[in-house]
């Protein structure tokens, strides 16, 4: 083999181990998170007869699972640490409004008080190829009882050129157990929807604390957990929120674990109160 022979395949050999990584990292990390959530429905579709007798089991099993864990939960917590007491509060027309109520409720009715609440806010989520919005509706007709409406859009850029897209919905009852001049803090269930080839809507549960901690400023910090199939979402939200009347302004950290497979980054966001 002469020199130029030799230069030839040293090219060669240089782009194939260029090029292996790329192939084995070509699948983005939506594609991948989709492909997990979306396993048992695709495995079970294989075996149609079997899947009606093994369905009732596994319907039994998630459903005892669930129970279990709530028997367990409301036994170690009592019924005076999940819901509290039922005493009187008011919504405050907006955070810092009054000069000794820092956050939402207020413990009296005064002039300018509320009865029910409507938020509404959007943010923008950046983590590397992974870019979303996610917009969320809150509204409490009572100070204990609210539901919220949260869509979540996910799209990555891949390597091929092509873009992947992840689409969540969730529909949220919340209990405000925390309803404290500076504090509030909050437990839900509810059930999430997953579009995108998986299709599937799994139930799901949530706690989250807003600490109004000093004038114009608080934190909010939440967890989600929704299962999927034989998989499940987990996000974490972590959140410093700037108050303008009924305007906020918030900058934080969300964690994504979808399927398994972990999605991180950055936020900026919005809300107005009405």
């Amino acid at each position: 083999m002469n020199a130029n022979d030799q230069s030839h395949a040293m090219k060669k050999l240089l782009l194939l181990i260029l090029f292996v990584p790329f192939i084995g990292f070509s699948q983005g990390k939506l594609s991948g998170a989709k492909e997990n959530l979306s396993s048992s429905s695709s495995s079970s579709s294989s075996s149609s007869s079997s899947s009606s007798s093994t369905s009732d089991d596994d319907d039994d099993f998630v459903g005892g699972l669930f129970a279990e864990i709530f028997i367990e939960l409301f036994l170690f917590v009592g019924y005076e640490g999940l819901f509290g007491s039922l005493e009187t509060r008011h919504f405050s027309p907006y955070p810092y409004y009054y000069d000794n109520v820092n956050g939402e409720y207020d413990f009296g009715a005064i002039e300018g008080d509320k009865r029910s609440l409507l938020k509404a806010n959007a943010n923008y989520f950046t983590a590397n190829s992974i870019q979303g919005f996610e917009t969320k509706i809150n509204y409490r007709f009572i100070p204990v009882l609210g539901a919220e409406l949260l869509h979540t859009s996910l799209f990555e850029s891949n390597i091929s050129g092509t873009t992947d897209h992840f689409n969540m919905t969730s529909l949220m009852l919340n209990y405000y157990r925390i309803r404290e001049r500076s504090v509030t803090g909050y437990w839900g269930v509810g059930a999430t929807y997953v579009g995108d080839d998986v299709d599937t809507a799994g139930f799901s549960y949530q706690v989250g604390l807003d600490v109004y901690a000093f004038r114009p400023i608080s934190l909010h910090s939440s967890y989600k957990q929704s299962f999927i199939n034989d998989s499940s979402i987990d996000q974490l939200q972590l959140q410093l929120k700037y108050h303008r009347k009924k305007v906020g302004y918030f900058a934080g950290y969300n964690n994504y674990s979808l399927g398994g497979i972990s999605v991180d980054g950055f936020v900026l966001g919005a809300e107005v109160r009405f």
